[in-house]
């Protein structure tokens, strides 16, 4: 009897302490870290409960944006009541800084102590930089220690079916707060200063193409045998063509492709459309400063991205003579960079602006037959004289470089039996830009062999037809740029094409 006495007096005394024991919040908050598809533990965050302040915490770094505090409330009073959570942070902008967590037992996870009460907080995340979110330690503390002195609200007063979010001058306090953390406690800011000279060529694309990127070189000012490329560099030509219809693909997969076709209307009028594409990309060098400090040369991504669409329609104005136009949309598409940032630790991030433009132009061509042996093209591009920008820049740069697509192409071809010998020269406004010259050769039905040289690039082709496929090496000397995937022989960095020409009468 003695012992059942103890054990009631003992059980008298524990439950108050048992019932006594604090709700315990915790969780992970995360950040972006290099992109969008990458996210980080957020480091030196205070999470604020805000009807608890008092019982604020600052996110871990091990593990990284770990976070837990007691709130010194017994689960049975906050049970099926909505708390919110506030983090502060050096973001200004985040919409994401508050938390509502749902408390009710069933979220209890009771592992070691059954004493100890936890909810846990999930798919927390703010959507920015970590660089921009994360305080610095010192501040951390200076921040925390204004949290922690302000009033608590009066869980007394709330009712089983009010939302526990703080009191209005708190969360006014927390909001402020917020502000003055992101103004006064900013990551190190390093804006571009130079980007030193790179190896991409910017805005050439359209003029480079026929002359340097081509299985049909020194054919394509005054197309004959082969009308693969004939819709982007003189369409008239295709009303001349044996077939009524043509599809035609090239492309090395990797950094380059250009897709086209016609059909035959009537006897005078035909069709034709495609696109071109093009991507390039290297490291490159530039100078950040901040302030009065200038860092060593940073290595920065380039990427850049052109391409156009073609529309082109020709008419045949007799045996001799056609003519054609071509309306074309252009467009252009890269990164310069801007700012970096750097950490506490050394690690800094980059961050770029996006440059796009786009264009409408128009070409006029015309082909014409001297004799059965020998024809000749040319091509009026780009009219309107579209620009391109020639460079990346930086930026409040004073002279920014621009390259005019305006150009003349002129295409000489001559027949003899088998063996075909043609040449292509490009003029900008300018001066002279390039000549290509090549010649084809049929070994046997169905097939075709082809080779060229552009002259100033010192680029060249070789390629080899099979009644609708073909293969291609296609050496630019380098022209289109691609660092960042590079092959481990020279030969896979994007000089292998292949495609299809199917022509049907």
């Amino acid at each position: 009897m003695k012992m059942f006495f103890n054990c009631c007096v003992s059980l008298f005394f524990l439950c108050p302490v048992v019932q006594s024991q604090g709700l315990i919040i915790k969780g992970r908050l995360r950040c972006l870290n290099q992109n969008q598809n990458s996210t980080k533990g957020a480091e030196n965050i205070i999470v604020v409960p805000t009807f608890m302040p008092s019982r604020a915490t600052v996110t871990a770094s091990r593990p990284s944006g770990y976070f837990e505090f007691n709130t010194g409330v017994p689960l049975s009073k906050l049970q099926d009541k909505m708390v919110t959570i506030y983090v502060v942070s050096r973001c200004t902008n985040c919409k994401e800084v508050a938390k509502r967590v749902f408390i009710s037992e069933d979220q209890d996870r009771q592992n070691r102590n059954d004493t100890k009460h936890y909810v846990t907080v999930k798919d927390w995340m703010l959507n920015t930089n970590c660089q921009r979110a994360e305080l610095y330690p010192l501040a951390a503390d200076s921040i925390m220690r204004l949290i922690i002195k302000q009033p608590e609200q009066n869980l007394d007063n709330v009712s089983s079916a009010t939302a526990i979010v703080g009191a209005p001058a708190f969360l006014n306090f927390l909001t402020t707060l917020t502000t003055v953390a992101g103004a006064t406690f900013p990551s190190p800011a390093f804006t571009i200063q130079t980007l030193q000279p790179g190896n991409i060529n910017y805005g050439q694309f359209l003029l480079a193409s026929p002359l340097m990127h081509s299985a049909n070189t020194g054919f394509n000012f005054s197309p004959s045998r082969d009308m693969s490329e004939a819709v982007f560099w003189n369409p008239s030509a295709i009303a001349n063509s044996k077939g009524t219809v043509n599809i035609s693909l090239l492309t090395n997969v990797k950094n380059n492709g250009k897709l086209g076709g016609f059909f035959r209307i009537n006897e005078k009028i035909s069709l034709g459309g495609g696109a071109i594409y093009t991507m390039q990309d290297e490291f490159r060098p530039a100078v950040f400063k901040s302030n009065n400090i200038t860092r060593n040369p940073d290595t920065v991504t380039m990427k850049l991205k052109e391409y156009a669409a073609f529309i082109s329609p020709a008419y045949k104005i007799n045996d001799k003579l056609s003519v054609g136009l071509t309306l074309k949309s252009i467009w252009q598409d890269f990164n310069n960079p801007d700012s970096l940032f750097v950490d506490n630790s050394g690690i800094g991030t980059f961050y770029d602006i996006k440059i796009k433009k786009q264009h409408f132009d128009a070409d006029i061509s015309a082909t014409y037959k001297v004799t059965n042996a020998f024809q000749v093209g040319l091509n009026l591009m780009n009219l309107a004289g579209t620009e391109l920008y020639a460079d990346a820049f930086v930026r409040k740069q004073a002279n920014i470089p621009v390259q005019n697509l305006r150009s003349l192409g002129l295409g000489f071809v001559y027949k003899w039996q088998r063996l075909n010998v043609g040449a292509d020269l490009l003029f900008t406004e300018d001066a002279f830009y390039d000549a290509s010259f090549g010649v084809n050769y049929v070994p046997f039905n169905n097939a075709l062999l082809s080779a060229g040289l552009a002259v100033k690039q010192l680029s060249y082709s070789f390629a080899f037809r099979i009644k609708h496929f073909r293969i291609a090496y296609i050496n630019d000397n380098n022209w289109l740029v691609n660092e960042k995937r590079k092959g481990k022989a020279d030969i896979l960095n994007g000089k292998i094409y292949g495609g299809f020409i199917f022509d049907l009468n």
